[in-house]
């Protein structure tokens, strides 16, 4: 993988990561929104607990627009985890549940994302190590 390829695979994931955030939250909004009364408040009040799962879908796609490694598995650890969450309740109620496809899609750009994240700094390492060598030869 060059530097260009791996570039675009942490963008692919980044964008991923970002969107599925903005989709989460306008499902959440949408459903506190359109609660009705009494549900209404039981849709509130589980909010903080909501709120930092959204925060932390913010934060792991802009750890890995900042080429963070650790923040690029965790993205794809979620996506995988999901993933197989969804696949176990296939199983086991024999319907096909709603969004596995673009889960899986998501795991995938995301998977590409760590291997490009470490393919970047592979990269960025052998590009300072060469360059120190030729340093040291003059």
């Amino acid at each position: 993988m060059n530097l260009k390829s791996a570039e675009n695979a942490i963008y692919g994931a980044w964008l991923t990561g970002l969107v599925v955030g903005v989709l989460t939250l306008i499902r959440i909004g949408v459903a506190i929104l359109f609660s009705g009364g009494v549900a209404r408040d039981a849709a509130v009040a589980p909010f903080v607990n909501v709120a930092i799962f959204v925060a932390i879908l913010f934060a792991l796609p802009y750890g890995v627009w900042r080429k963070n490694k650790i923040c690029a598995a965790l993205l794809a650890v979620y996506f995988v985890s999901l993933v197989a969450w969804k696949t176990v309740l296939w199983t086991q109620s024999q319907t096909v549940p709603l969004g596995i496809l673009v889960d899986f899609l998501a795991m995938l750009l995301c998977l590409n994302g760590v291997r490009g994240v470490f393919a970047y700094h592979r990269i960025k390492r052998s590009e300072t190590t060469s360059g120190q060598e030729y340093v040291e030869q003059q």
